[in-house]
């Protein structure tokens, strides 16, 4: 099981240590006693902050939720369950293919595919989203499940060497379209999640051998980016197996130059931070960012590919992976990444290179399901936002399906921030002319406080949706260890619930 220790740093600690003293009732709302420094109490809750996060979920949700999540919470359950996932997920027979076999498609259904996949169709996509954005989420991340899988450099889509130009470019056609019917379902300021692995065999030839993009793929992005920034939608390019992701970025990096040149980002790249280089990548990609004047934006993530990925690359032990993980998160937040310099009128300030140039625009999202890393990050940037600091924009993800109650703990402080800006704003005041522009600020204020959460989930059929929860068990082998504490979490609020019912 991860530490459940927050990780400081010496460049941030007073960040958090401060924001606890003057924001105790933000910390309070998505953290615990254990959370705050040795020789401080925390104060005591407000009644709004006494709610549990789990109240928000409707009861169907939450009996659900938590006959799954218990599920999920054993061993015994799981050790069986996860080879039977496998089998279902990439079988060709006819009677274990559930895309195949009508009795097999609807229990996984009813038991596994609808808690944790948005839909098979545009109808049930459309439903699903709605749903999220009612409970209050800010957006959600929605990809289409075809994925090729690659192990060690084999390249399990077929030969690729073998596949005509023809039928390359039909599995292009098929990614395409694939994609832009999921990019119809977005709203603003929604996330499309793209894999270049999806393109098939000619675009994984490429990836492997680093080469550019067949053309079709190039068309195909540029067609994505487009409609996406004309739907104010933004994508993101997942990370992959070390043997594409180099392609992968080099690849991601010449579409950003292209159509990040604004204040916002348009596309994401993915950074893993089990991997022993990504600092270094990050600080890389920093640098052309500032030399070239666009905007990075970059997904943070622990890692998907722990079986797969040659071992030396990766982190000896898991706690260097949460160090690294904070400390990337930290170091973007406060603008004080290692080896970037900016000038001042004239006057260079910093550790590296880049002297010239402003600090290079960029912005973050967090997914994880790691409430240490979520608290980490969010002091930070709520105290620089108090303080009248820079900063980076934040969001954070959760997959459908998992860490309900931290996903629930966001939803809850965005309601309290924006019950406070109405409180603030219905006050009295002696004159309304005078005050007027520090209200404003305020409001500006207490809108940047509010913490931006979303889902992640996909869409697709019922065998493809099957591999893509494979791949999150294994990223998010953390979570299943702390399963327990969602059960008892949600177990609460069940007979909260009741309680409150039976007076």
């Amino acid at each position: 099981m991860f530490s459940r220790r927050v990780h400081t740093f010496p460049s941030t600690e007073k960040y958090l240590v401060q924001s606890r003293r003057r924001y105790s009732s933000i910390a309070t709302t998505i953290s615990h006693q254990n959370g705050f420094p040795h020789n401080q109490t925390p104060p005591k809750p407000s009644r709004s902050s006494e709610i549990p996060p789990l109240s928000i979920m409707p009861m169907p949700l939450l009996l659900k939720s938590y006959f799954i999540t218990s599920i999920l919470a054993s061993p015994r359950i799981i050790k069986f369950f996860l080879p039977l996932l496998n089998t279902l997920a990439n079988s060709k027979s006819r009677l274990l293919n559930p895309d195949r076999n009508p009795v097999l498609h609807m229990i996984v259904r009813k038991f596994i595919y609808d808690h944790f996949i948005a839909g098979e169709n545009s109808s049930q996509v459309r439903a699903r989203v709605a749903s999220m954005k009612k409970l209050g989420f800010s957006g959600v991340i929605l990809g289409y499940a075809r994925e090729a899988n690659v192990t060690g450099g084999v390249v399990q889509f077929g030969d690729v060497m073998s596949v005509t130009k023809e039928v390359g470019e039909t599995a292009i056609r098929e990614w395409r379209d694939g994609l832009m019917n999921t990019l119809s379902l977005l709203q603003p300021a929604d996330f499309l999640s793209v894999k270049f692995s999806g393109a098939g065999p000619l675009a994984l030839h490429a990836l492997i051998n680093n080469l550019p993009p067949p053309p079709l793929v190039s068309e195909s992005m540029h067609l994505l980016l487009r409609a996406a920034s004309a739907q104010k939608a933004r994508i993101w390019v997942d990370a992959e197996q070390q043997d594409l992701q180099h392609g992968i970025e080099q690849w991601t990096i010449n579409l950003m130059r292209i159509y990040n040149t604004g204040p916002k980002a348009l596309l994401y790249t993915t950074m893993q931070a089990y991997l022993k280089a990504t600092p270094s990548n990050i600080k890389n990609h920093l640098k052309l960012a500032q030399a070239e004047n666009w905007t990075l934006g970059i997904k943070l993530v622990r890692g998907a590919y722990i079986a797969t990925e040659k071992r030396e690359l990766i982190h000896d032990r898991i706690e260097d992976t949460h160090v690294a993980y904070n400390s990337i998160a930290a170091n973007l937040l406060t603008q004080s990444f290692p080896g970037i310099d900016v000038v001042v009128n004239g006057h260079g300030y910093g550790n590296g290179i880049g002297i010239g140039k402003g600090y290079p625009r960029a912005e973050l999202f967090l997914a994880t399901h790691n409430e240490d890393s979520i608290k980490h990050a969010y002091a930070i940037q709520s105290t620089r936002i108090m303080q009248g600091e820079k900063t980076i924009e934040l969001a954070f993800g959760q997959l459908q399906g998992m860490a309900d109650e931290i996903s629930c703990s966001l939803l809850q402080l965005c309601r309290k921030q924006s019950h406070e800006m109405e409180v603030s704003g219905n006050a009295p005041g002696e004159d309304r002319g005078v005050v007027c522009l520090e209200e404003e600020q305020a409001e500006a204020k207490a809108e940047a406080l509010k913490p931006k959460a979303y889902k992640c989930m996909v869409w697709g059929s019922t065998q493809e949706c099957l591999q893509f929860l494979l791949r999150r068990v294994r990223e998010n082998g953390d979570a299943l260890g702390r399963t327990g504490c969602w059960v008892r979490g949600f177990r609460r609020e069940i007979w909260r619930r009741v309680r409150v019912r039976l007076g």
